[in-house]
């Protein structure tokens, strides 16, 4: 019985439903607008690399130089600082101090690494297309991605460097 129900809502006269022709106004709105323009690109891509890729690694540079040069304007204060606490012992207000000037560095390092991490993904992404034959991508990438591993080495030789000193 349920079954014979299903087949009849298919049996209903095809007038009973609206047509999906064109209507007469779909026109006028269609000529009223024209035609619409297409957008030009900002600026020409480089050849075999992808639509957006130049301007997203800019991006990812500006976002790493940034970072760094926050950690470079917190160095010297973390470096007196260990130098102030340079034989204290631990657990002293020098040595606390100095602690937390390095901790601050630190902190200051892990803002390399967000675009890092973005990096990274691009860089899978790209190596799947280099396998394809498609390399500009992957050699960008990478190129960037050379970059921003220096900045965040610099930045960690740094705070080693602390680290020794301030342990004495």
């Amino acid at each position: 019985m349920a079954s014979s129900i299903l087949f009849v809502g298919g049996c209903a006269p095809r007038s009973d439903f609206p047509s999906l022709a064109r209507r007469p106004a779909e026109d006028v709105y269609a000529a009223a607008r024209g035609p619409q323009p297409v957008p030009q690109p900002a600026s020409a891509p480089q050849p075999g690399v992808s639509e957006g890729l130049p301007e997203r690694l800019a991006a990812l540079r500006a976002i790493a130089r940034e970072a760094h040069a926050s950690f470079v304007a917190r160095q010297p204060a973390a470096t007196r600082a260990v130098s102030a606490a340079a034989g204290a012992a631990k657990g002293t207000e020098a040595w606390s101090v100095a602690s937390v000037a390095v901790a601050g560095l630190e902190s200051a390092r892990s803002r390399v690494g967000v675009p890092l991490a973005d990096l990274d993904r691009l860089e899978v992404d790209a190596s799947n297309r280099a396998a394809d034959g498609a390399e500009a991508d992957f050699k960008a990438v990478r190129e960037t991605r050379a970059e921003v591993e220096a900045l965040a080495d610099q930045e960690t030789q740094a705070i080693d460097s602390l680290l020794a000193r301030l342990a004495g």
